[in-house]
């Protein structure tokens, strides 16, 4: 199994990787001449033949490209809360895993972490760029700029399906329909209010049930997204 990288260029017959790439293969990964890496770019992944490392820049030369099959059928976006400590990174790392095309973070009325550092949400990048790369996909779920509540929905492309504790009738795999695109909303752990449920349902959006058990957000953001994409990635 060779190493994936994803890069931000097009990647033509000659290839160069210089800064973090670079170290990595050549001081990290110990990557030598001869050896074979994977670049990733918008869904196509490219077999290159490294003919040169340095730990400034590796150079190699492309010797076949293919559609990445790992990509989900579905776009997905997932709303959530800006969560204590690493809890956001946990579910990042694994909701990138699982085939979210997109993240928003947001704020609400009883959200205990209010705002996010640019430092942090560059890490939340990073994380997502890794956990693409384990999973072997085509792209990089983005990270967007946090939002408050009465501003999320505006953001997110419908069909909109908010997961709430106090509904009783309308689970997930009832509300989930045939789509190409869909979005998640999961709430902070203090729950949303009847006044947020209401800008919710004022923009179209289904409130709806994971199971009878209470879930920690980093646990209900997970389980929703594996359930979603067992229903729709098929």
């Amino acid at each position: 199994m060779t190493h994936r990288f994803f890069v931000e260029e097009d990647i033509a017959d000659a290839v160069v990787l210089r800064g973090e790439q670079a170290h990595q293969i050549a001081n990290v990964l110990r990557l030598k001449v001869g050896d074979e890496i994977t670049l990733v770019r918008d869904g196509v992944e490219s077999n290159v033949f490294i003919e040169d490392v340095d730990a400034d820049r590796v150079r190699g030369r492309c010797i076949s490209k293919r559609l990445v099959d790992a990509e989900p059928r579905v776009r997905l976006t997932l709303a959530v809360p800006i969560l204590r400590g690493d809890r956001t990174e946990e579910v990042i790392e694994g909701v990138t895993q699982l085939g979210v095309s997109r993240i928003v973070p947001f704020v609400s009325s009883r959200s205990v972490v209010r705002s996010l550092p640019d430092a942090k949400r560059e890490r939340w990048k990073r994380v997502a760029r890794e956990a693409a790369e384990t999973a072997r996909r085509g792209r990089i779920p983005s990270v967007d700029e946090p939002r408050e509540w009465e501003r999320l929905f505006d953001a997110l492309d419908a069909p909109v399906l908010v997961a709430w504790e106090s509904e009783v009738l309308v689970k997930l795999q009832d509300a989930v329909a045939n789509t190409a695109q869909l979005s998640l909303v999961i709430g902070p752990e203090g729950g949303l209010t009847m006044e947020e449920i209401a800008v919710a349902r004022e923009h179209r959006a289904v409130t709806m049930s994971l199971g009878a058990r209470n879930l920690r957000s980093e646990t209900a953001a997970i389980a929703a997204v594996a359930q979603a994409m067992a229903i729709l990635d098929r």
